[in-house]
């Protein structure tokens, strides 16, 4: 083996070193924030309950916020992921919407705390956020445009107007969320997704 090719081997394990602390820093996060609150959550406690020293958390992250905004980005990449492995094995246009639909509800349901990022109805987020959250706005939109879009073209789904019907289903997906998180409310968020599958049929 040549001394670039162990440069190189070394620099992978590092990578794979540092990834590994990353998913541990976020599972720990994501718990400790869901249990204390973003902001009485420090750094510190993340660090300790994460196994890793105070300076190797400030090599990998830069602040609290960094952390948040990763966990963020981090997540919505594993659910559209998950999400798009299901709707592959599936021909039907209509089972397509409808297990992108469930699939968002288990995952808020499971992930509460990311679903009040998201919604971020007191603002707490959007200082430090903004980007992020536009960024997976953005990514949902895609999924469900290229979901109906599919549905008109094969004629499962009738001729829509696709920007406002996104946005319709975008809100009624927050909707929901916002519901699943309340436990006053007692409500089973299956109909809200028959609502949005009767809505955009042919």
């Amino acid at each position: 083996m040549t001394l670039q090719n162990i440069n190189q081997s070394m620099g992978e394990e590092l990578l794979e070193l540092d990834q590994a602390k990353r998913e541990k820093v976020f599972l720990v996060a994501k718990q400790l924030f869901s249990h204390y609150g973003y902001k009485k959550t420090t750094v510190d406690e993340i660090a300790d309950q994460a196994g890793i020293s105070k300076r190797t958390m400030y090599q990998v992250f830069s602040s609290k916020e960094q952390i948040l905004a990763e966990l963020v980005m981090n997540d919505a990449l594993s659910f559209r992921h998950h999400c798009m492995s299901e709707i592959k094995i599936h021909r039907n246009s209509n089972e397509k919407l409808q297990i992108f639909c469930t699939q968002w509800r288990d995952y808020f349901i499971e992930n509460p705390f990311l679903g009040q990022v998201l919604m971020d109805d007191m603002d707490l987020f959007t200082p430090f956020l903004d980007d992020t959250i536009n960024q997976v706005e953005a990514g949902m939109k895609e999924m469900i445009t290229r979901l109906l879009t599919e549905g008109m073209e094969y004629g499962a789904f009738r001729v829509l107007e696709l920007p406002e019907t996104v946005d319709c289903i975008l809100v009624l997906l927050r909707k929901f969320t916002i519901e699943s998180m309340d436990q006053r409310v007692q409500k089973d968020p299956s109909g809200w997704i028959s609502f949005i599958l009767n809505a955009v049929k042919a």
